[in-house]
Formats: C-alpha cells, structure tokens, sequence
C-alpha cells in the first residue's frame, strides 16, 4: 500500500517519536529550508513573499552555513511550457500547505495520456481519492524529522538553550573556586610570613 502523507500519516509518526506535531523550525527565519520553499511558491501558482521582505531574508541565508552548498541541494521548481514539472527538496510543511501532502518531491504526470493510465489502474485498485498518486506521478512523503537540515536546526537550539540557562560562571565554578582559594592564601601566606 501506498503512504498517503497526510495530516494523520504526519502526526502518528511524531506521536510515536514523541516530537511535536509539526516541526518547530517551520518559519521563513528559523529554517532556510522553510524559507526557500517558501519564495519558490509563486512558481508554483501560489503567492509569494513581498519583494523587499524576500531579498532582505535571501541575504541573511546566503550568509549561513545552513544555505545549500549545492544546485542539488538547493529547493527547486522545474516547468516545462509554463506548467509546473516537479518541486524537490522542498519543506514537507510548505508542501502540506501548499498540495496538501507532506514530501519533500513532488512530480506531475508527463502528460494526459500517463494520466489517465495511471487513473485507470488506480480505480481498478480502488485506491483512495487522498492518495497522491491521483495527482502526482511521483512522490517523496517526509516527515520533519527526516529532513537534512533538522538535526543541525535541533542540536544549535538546544545548545543554545543550555547557554541561556545556565549562567556563565556555573560552566567555571570550580576554578572560579580554586582561584579564590589561592589567591586567599596567598595573602594569608604573605601576612604571616612577610
């Protein structure tokens, strides 16, 4: 059976890996996944982010370590004749939004004639109305957690929230400690004996 990416397919896998339902990072300035997605959209048919708005965040991501060192890496829309071909290594939250299906690829039939074949066998099969298939050739369902850019997004965080927590000095307290210790006997040394 094929994996219908929806709603419940998306949250039954973050239950059963006790994440939150949708993935944290999911904002055009947390994750450059998300943005980048996110200002293909209107070469997909969808509004896009204002102009003035959009290239101020293409700077900012540009200059990250998380940008995509690679063309392979890097989202994409491809069209042929205007009409949308493919998206890949997009969000699956922007996806969601966007065709209703978290996955990262998404590609359409190369014409009417693969269409319809494909609606033909898929009836005979009675394959639900949700799965992608009766939209899209081919498909790459992906939870969040499975994307590259997470991992690296979850550890910089969490590290960061154990600098905020805790004080700086805690980090140091037993040489913080030691250099107290010293420096009160030297001077207790240097008034006894001085």
């Amino acid at each position: 059976m094929s994996t219908i990416p929806d709603l419940e397919w998306y949250s039954r896998i973050s239950r059963e890996k006790q994440m939150p339902t949708r993935c944290p990072f999911a904002t055009i300035k947390a994750c450059p996944r998300y943005y980048q997605s996110t200002s293909l959209l209107p070469s997909t048919g969808a509004t896009g982010i204002e102009k003035k708005e959009d290239e101020k965040l293409l700077r900012m991501w540009k200059k990250s370590d998380l940008w995509p060192a690679t063309a392979e890496a890097a989202s994409s829309v491809f069209k042929a004749n205007d009409k949308l071909s493919f998206i890949a290594q997009f969000c699956p939250e922007v996806v969601f939004e966007r065709f209703g299906y978290f996955s990262s690829f998404l590609s359409r039939y190369s014409d009417e004639i693969d269409s319809d074949a494909a609606h033909r066998k898929l009836s005979r099969e009675n394959i639900p109305p949700n799965d992608p298939r009766w939209y899209w050739e081919d498909s790459k369902a992906q939870h969040y957690s499975e994307c590259p850019l997470y991992a690296v997004l979850e550890h910089r965080s969490a590290k960061g929230a154990d600098k905020e927590e805790a004080p700086w000095w805690r980090e140091h307290l037993a040489e913080i400690i030691v250099g107290v210790f010293v420096a009160l006997a030297t001077v207790l040394l240097t008034k006894i004996f001085g």
